[in-house]
């Protein structure tokens, strides 16, 4: 079952993006995997039952690959709708779940109109500054994300991106103390915790200082069991290996090992269920279609099963229903329209015509409220 691969190619303006999705039967698992240019910019992996049929399987591939391409597709197509558009906070907003997509070039462009726009908002740096970096304009990135800070001086999430800035650029002492403030923002901060193991393991690689050298292995254990703590799911063969390779003393190893671990977690696909259906309902409430809720439907109620407290995906589920909702009302009002087509003088389809346009009328007043 290792064979079965399903490639699309996604235009945007002159830059074309191809996705791809395979199996990997060993791991029972489907990776769907986002490439500009030859360059893999993100991968989105969803498991699947080892007894499921081939058959099943070759229908659950095509399903994930077409949700996944569509998906950023429709994000691409929103651009165009949006393109003449003041609202600084929902280009913001497109500029992110872009981002969030690795589709940096799109991303930096609608951040950058919102705040031509007007909006000052950190998040907006911190994207920008993201994809800056990404790009390999580092002095700018760089700007971007002290930019960032200046307007909300106690967001962790911009130390975090700051010390990430320094380690690219060889600023040891620089990153561990961006990110030591980031976890001292949120001490519960994962991806920041194991990006000060990784600089304080960079800063012994490269020899530069000597005091944040001391004592580093029972420091460096007691990140790792943090992390591990945070995050179960890294407890892998490679973390592991950096674990041993601490008790060594051998850090290019532990460098080597946890600079590979934090890149496989930045290429993870990090879908935002809440930011897409937004987008999708605040430009597309019109459009969107009945299988296009479900899809979004099942999405979340499976996302739930994992993450039952979280309070966005019920809110999220709440809004999906009351766009479920419209569509039948819409349907309704069409029902009775043919009724009365058919026989212009059926009073009960007069009445119950006149008494659906008034609950359409309502239910177009509660989404435009739900999503403001």
């Amino acid at each position: 079952m290792d064979g079965i691969e399903l490639r699309s190619e996604i235009l945007s303006g002159d830059t074309k993006y191809y996705i791809q999705s395979n199996v990997v039967a060993n791991q029972s698992s489907i990776v769907t995997s986002l490439f500009h240019e030859g360059t893999l910019l993100s991968t989105q992996t969803d498991r699947y039952d080892a007894a499921i049929t081939p058959e099943a399987l070759k229908q659950s591939v095509r399903g994930i690959h077409e949700e996944r391409r569509t998906r950023i597709t429709s994000l691409l197509d929103l651009r165009g709708q949006l393109k003449q558009d003041v609202d600084s906070r929902a280009h913001l907003k497109l500029g992110e779940a872009l981002y969030k997509q690795r589709l940096f070039k799109e991303a930096m462009a609608e951040v950058i109109r919102s705040i031509k726009l007007g909006l000052e908002d950190s998040r907006g740096y911190s994207i920008l500054g993201n994809c800056l970096l990404s790009t390999g304009d580092h002095e700018k990135a760089l700007k971007a994300f002290q930019k960032g800070i200046d307007i909300t001086p106690d967001y962790p999430d911009l130390y975090n991106d700051l010390g990430t800035i320094y380690m690219v650029l060889e600023r040891c002492r620089d990153a561990v103390l961006s990110f030591e403030k980031a976890v001292s923002l949120n001490k519960y901060y994962q991806a920041a915790i194991l990006n000060l193991a990784v600089a304080l393991a960079q800063n012994v690689v490269l020899k530069q200082d000597y005091e944040l050298s001391r004592d580093l292995g029972k420091k460096m254990r007691e990140i790792l069991k943090m992390n591990l703590q945070l995050n179960p799911s890294l407890n892998t063969d490679s973390f592991r290996d950096a674990e041993r390779a601490v008790d060594q003393e051998d850090y290019e190893t532990v460098y080597r090992k946890l600079t590979m671990i934090r890149e496989e977690q930045i290429r993870a696909a990090q879908a935002d269920l809440s930011l897409e259906l937004y987008l999708i309902m605040k430009f597309r409430a019109e459009t969107i279609s009945e299988e296009e809720i479900d899809r979004f439907i099942e999405r979340i109620q499976a996302a739930l099963v994992t993450h039952p407290g979280y309070a966005d995906l019920r809110n999220d589920l709440g809004l999906l229903y009351a766009a479920k909702c419209k569509i039948f009302i819409d349907k309704a009002n069409a029902s009775f329209a043919d009724a009365l087509k058919a026989n212009s003088k059926f009073k009960k389809a007069e009445k119950n015509l006149k008494l659906a346009a008034n609950d359409k009328q309502g239910i177009h007043f509660l989404l435009r409220a739900l999503l403001d």
